[in-house]
């Protein structure tokens, strides 16, 4: 962990007084986590990056306004959610990239079939994703990709806990159906391969 064993609520400590340093600190362990979560949120690098920014310049500006023994990647990401919204709403900016961040690119390893697969089966599960409404798409993106729980998530998003889950509940669902034409479609190309395997000359 950057920083040794410094608490993030210590070092939030030292940046309510101005300690920069800490600041720096607080970022080299956020700053990937958080530019993916915002990158999946707003589909654009350059845009995400931006924010990632905003978002820890936000921090230094609130510094005085965080609380003791509340978590602060709970308080940092709502402070991100809050930022992305806000832009969203002003830019309406909907399109999906034609990029994607290197970071969140299949590793080249495995047999070329295996990573084929693999590649497509990430961006079949990410289009998925982002086709989702936005109420759903945040509670999966913070569930499953940050690894907050249903109360943190709550917290981010301001509504409670009964609500977020309702919420992951009908994401999964809506996933389900939409990945249902990928999943049967491989099921029958490998029982046909078997096939082909099992009875070819």
């Amino acid at each position: 962990m950057v920083g040794g064993g410094v608490s993030d609520e210590q070092l939030m400590i030292r940046v309510a007084a101005g300690d920069m340093e800490a600041l720096g600190i607080l970022f080299e362990r956020y700053k990937q986590p958080l530019y993916g979560f915002l990158y999946r949120l707003v589909h654009d690098v350059a845009w995400a990056e931006d924010l990632t920014l905003d978002v820890f310049l936000r921090v230094f500006d609130r510094r005085r306004t965080y609380k003791q023994g509340f978590k602060f990647s709970t308080w940092l990401f709502t402070i991100a959610h809050n930022l992305a919204a806000d832009g969203m709403r002003k830019s309406m900016r909907s399109e999906l990239p034609v990029d994607c961040p290197e970071e969140y690119a299949m590793p080249p390893a495995g047999h070329p079939l295996d990573i084929a697969e693999r590649i497509e089966l990430t961006d079949t599960v990410r289009q998925a994703v982002m086709a989702l409404p936005e109420d759903q798409r945040l509670v999966i993106l913070l569930r499953e990709y940050e690894g907050f729980s249903y109360r943190e998530i709550a917290e981010v998003l301001g509504a409670n806990e009964e609500t977020v889950r309702v919420r992951a509940h009908r994401a999964r669902q809506n996933l389900r159906k939409a990945l249902a034409p990928y999943c049967e479609e491989k099921s029958a190309a490998a029982v046909t391969f078997s096939s082909r395997e099992t009875y070819s000359d």
